[in-house]
């Protein structure tokens, strides 16, 4: 354990820390900007796309909340081995409707309608963000497109926001490729985002001096490209290497020596910043 040598209350880069890629950067505040965006604009479907480990269920996780503080009404699942009539009673579920166990399909689409009539009559907006959406089987596809046809009549508040690869998208039905409005593209953080989520991460652990050097914060976004997920794992095994020899600091070479024990190499960002 590194904690007792940098004085720290909790490992500052572990998932359970509750920062991770959720720091708000500006590829985060843009994607959550965006899909505001098409909720307020009642758009009927959108796409957050993101490569691995560029955060897209941190968004998704973090959106939902944002959302129903304004007011809205908003369900999360995530596609991966779910069933349509999962997918169905998750929604229904979520959004209040109160499915009961023994409710059939056929049923479950009534409530689900049922509820988004209501709280169109309230004014609240509807949203339901599906995470992995590009792990949705041939069945679950035709359920989403089914639901993005629902709430039809004017003033519907009615959103569906499919999170998803980009290289994956093209295994999404056309029918629902069409329906899409809008992308939001996640990107790499800046050397200012990582900067900022070393330093944020640090602070929340109890640390009262800075522990990366400017060097290894550098060596850190070089080696990570930026990548929220290579970040996290990069900084936190600097720490060891660094607790490991008694060090006061990490510096680069600390950087280099935890990339080379990790033994693995980050895709090539599309941009450095």
């Amino acid at each position: 354990m590194y904690l007792s040598h940098w004085n720290l209350s909790h490992s500052p880069f572990h998932p359970a820390a509750g920062l991770g890629p959720a720091y708000p950067s500006e590829a985060f505040e843009e994607a959550t900007a965006r899909i505001d965006y098409l909720v307020q604009e009642r758009r009927r479907v959108g796409a957050l796309l993101g490569e691995a480990g560029l955060g897209k269920s941190t968004v998704v996780q973090g959106v939902g909340p944002m959302l129903a503080r304004r007011g809205a009404k908003v369900a999360t699942v995530d596609a991966v081995g779910l069933s349509p009539t999962e997918l169905l009673w998750q929604v229904t579920s979520q959004l209040g409707a109160q499915p009961d166990r023994a409710d059939d399909a056929p049923r479950l689409w009534r409530r689900l309608e049922d509820q988004l009539t209501h709280n169109r009559w309230q004014n609240a907006e509807t949203v339901l963000l599906v995470d992995d959406a590009d792990q949705a089987g041939a069945d679950l596809q035709r359920q989403l497109i089914r639901l993005a046809g629902l709430e039809s009549a004017p003033g519907a508040r009615w959103t569906i926001i499919l999170a998803s690869d980009p290289q994956r998208l093209g295994g999404l039905s056309t029918s629902l490729l069409h329906r899409i409005d809008l992308r939001v593209d996640l990107f790499e953080w800046t050397l200012s985002d990582t900067t900022g989520y070393v330093q944020h991460a640090l602070i929340d652990a109890g640390s009262h001096r800075p522990i990366f050097t400017d060097e290894a914060l550098l060596r850190l976004q070089e080696k990570s490209t930026g990548i929220p997920r290579y970040v996290v794992r990069l900084a936190d095994f600097a720490l060891v290497v660094g607790a490991s020899a008694g060090l006061d600091h990490v510096g680069p070479q600390e950087i280099d020596a935890a990339f080379s024990e990790l033994r693995w190499s980050p895709p090539a960002a599309t941009h450095l910043v």
